[in-house]
């Protein structure tokens, strides 16, 4: 670049754009037009002939995008220009070290040294403290380069200096090589690397690892080393059921390393344990008997707490604290948990092996039954299926195995247990037949068929009986009800509903049973719910659900009935999920579906 003194012009006549960088062109642009004109001279431009302007006339291609690669041949020569003492206009010093570079190089890189040498334009000699020789070396070595070796005993000075000079390539770098590192020695290390320097990624990654290797982190020495602070820093990071086991075991041990130093704030952390999520098997064998839980009053009172939340938590888990959707039209092989009594963290279950709509699913001996349906054979046809699929919740690992299949295929069904026993009647060749599956034997036996054929109805379990409801049959909607006495192996007729309902859902609690929505004879889509008194054999109307629904489904949980989904008069409904509450005769919608449940069913567990 040459210039004369005497004028304000100055002659560009070595920058070609084919191997220049976009980033120095821009900075070459920025920084030397400052208080000047220029002018750009061509040396052999040559006009174009006319019969050269009609050949480019006669291109039928309208247009292509050519990307120019990176200018590697650029770089490389400032860098053998450097290291040759050429070009060079600043020289960094480092602690001991002075490493020589140029301005312009620096900054296309590096937003830290733009912002710098904008301010100290004119100065040729800059000193950076903080950052160590080696590292700094490095990185300007990889900004003429594009290479870095990056090792355990750089890694740390090296994300220092990135972060500092916002070297972004180089900071990402470490990261990567940190998550590659991942181990129960490193592993602490790495989740302060990785919150204190940003790396959302790196500390999902360490958070993981910590959570499924916590009983062996918890007797390294970082560890034992690290500070109350930290400590309450790490237990924020394990929220699982098992990982609460290993929090207090971390707490004891954290504490036991420095006893006479960290007494004092055992009681602190203990708190901070969630004893009801604990087995009460590992507080009375493990918790009771520590000698620092005991000396403590205020630890004791905790473990009390424990002892009672965790009571009340298993008698609300035999009565069913989670909601699952299984399948549907939209969702046929999709198992979600809908709803948590307990606001607890969703967990995640297994989809079913084939997808399927018009099922049923019962919950016997922990294990959740999924029964029958329509498997979608294309988009416009489906077919019934015999097919029982068992998903058994005491096991660690989660997996749909088939059991045996009933003997007919059957979707739009009724299912109900009663005793050990799963009860299935309806929709099959034969609407009036049923059968029953014995889990012991992994067998399916037919049972007496219903004096009315039924399909699109409800079958609902009460006091020793099984109770047939409505549906559709004979080609008219059906308000009949009969009940079924095992141990006669008949069937008989009972009061009906006071509307005849199809689609709708049924379900029994506190000594009645209750029908909800469904489609009525008249077409229409209903939000009516009745009740059926055993007792008095009498149906009579209760509150109105929110929503008029048909093809949803319900479940009781702690006393009271959730409806989940459903086609209705609009949209919405398919998404909520209402509550109805005896004692008030009131029904709230206390949720809503992330997807449109439709000819689902439903489970509480």
């Amino acid at each position: 670049m040459a210039s004369n003194k005497n004028s304000k012009y100055i002659h560009l006549q070595h920058f070609c754009y084919k191997c220049t960088l976009p980033k120095i062109a821009k900075y070459v642009i920025k920084h030397v037009t400052q208080g000047y004109s220029y002018t750009f001279p061509c040396r052999s431009a040559t006009m174009l002939s006319d019969k050269v302007k009609t050949l480019c006339d006669e291109i039928s291609t309208n247009k292509i995008v050519y990307e120019r690669q990176e200018a590697k041949s650029l770089l490389e020569y400032a860098n053998r220009k450097r290291s040759n003492g050429k070009f060079n206009d600043v020289t960094i010093n480092v602690e001991d070290e002075s490493i020589s570079a140029n301005k312009m190089v620096l900054s296309c890189f590096s937003d830290y040294f733009e912002n710098m040498f904008d301010i100290e334009m004119n100065e040729n000699q800059v000193e950076i403290r903080g950052v160590a020789a080696t590292a700094m070396k490095l990185i300007i070595e990889f900004i003429y380069t594009g290479n870095i070796e990056i090792s355990k005993a750089n890694v740390c000075d090296l994300l220092s200096a990135s972060n500092m000079m916002q070297i972004n390539d180089v900071k990402e770098f470490c990261f990567e090589f940190l998550e590659d590192s991942i181990s129960i020695e490193t592993c602490l290390t790495i989740s302060y690397l990785a919150d204190l320097y940003g790396s959302d990624h790196l500390e999902d990654q360490v958070k993981t690892f910590i959570e499924e290797n916590i009983n062996d982190v918890i007797t390294t020495e970082n560890f034992n080393n690290l500070s109350k602070k930290e400590l309450v820093s790490l237990s924020r990071k394990v929220k699982t059921e098992l990982s609460e086991t290993a929090l207090y075991k971390a707490v004891v041990n954290w504490t036991k390393h420095d006893l006479e130093e960290r007494r004092a704030d055992f009681q602190s952390l203990f708190s901070a344990v969630d004893l009801i999520t604990v087995l009460p098997s590992f507080l009375e064998e493990i918790v009771s008997c520590e000698n620092l839980v005991r000396e403590n009053t205020e630890c004791l009172e905790t473990l009390v707490d424990g002892f009672v939340g965790r009571a009340r938590q298993e008698r609300l888990k035999a009565n069913g604290t989670r909601i699952l959707s299984l399948g549907g039209t939209e969702t046929p092989q999709k198992v979600t948990e809908v709803f948590n009594i307990l606001q607890e963290p969703c967990k995640t279950y297994p989809n079913l092996n084939v997808g399927r709509m018009s099922l049923c699913s019962v919950l016997l001996h922990g294990c959740v039954y999924a029964i029958g349906g329509a498997i979608f054979k294309d988009k416009d046809k489906e077919d019934s299926t015999n097919r029982v699929s068992r998903l058994n919740l005491n096991t660690e690992e989660l997996k749909w195995e088939e059991v045996a299949p009933m003997k007919l295929k059957r979707f739009v069904m009724g299912a109900a247990v009663l005793g050990d026993l799963i009860f299935v009647v309806g929709e099959s060749n034969d609407d009036r037949s049923g059968e029953c599956y014995i889990p012991t034997t992994n067998k399916w036996t037919t049972m007496s068929s219903m004096k009315q054929e039924r399909h699109g109805h409800s079958l609902v379990a009460f006091d020793g009986f099984l109770y047939a409801i409505g549906g559709f049959g004979n080609g008219v909607h059906l308000k009949s009800v009969e009940r079924y006495q095992p141990s006669d192996d008949k069937w008989n007729d009972v009061a009906p509903m006071t509307t005849p309902r199809r689609w709708f859902a049924s379900v029994a609690v506190g000594g009645f049973i209750y029908a909800t929505g469904g489609k009525s004879k008249k077409g229409t889509t209903e939000k009516s719910v009745e009740r059926y008194d055993v007792t008095a054999n009498k149906w009579t109307r209760v509150s109105d659900m929110n929503y008029a629904r048909s093809a949803h489904s319900a479940c009781v949980m702690q006393g009271k009935i959730y409806v989940v989904g459903g086609a209705g008069e609009s949209a919405d409904c398919s998404r909520t999920i209402e509550r109805y509450d005896p004692d008030n005769d009131e029904w709230t919608v206390v949720g809503e579906t992330s997807d449109q449940l439709l000819y689902h069913s439903v489970v509480a567990i």
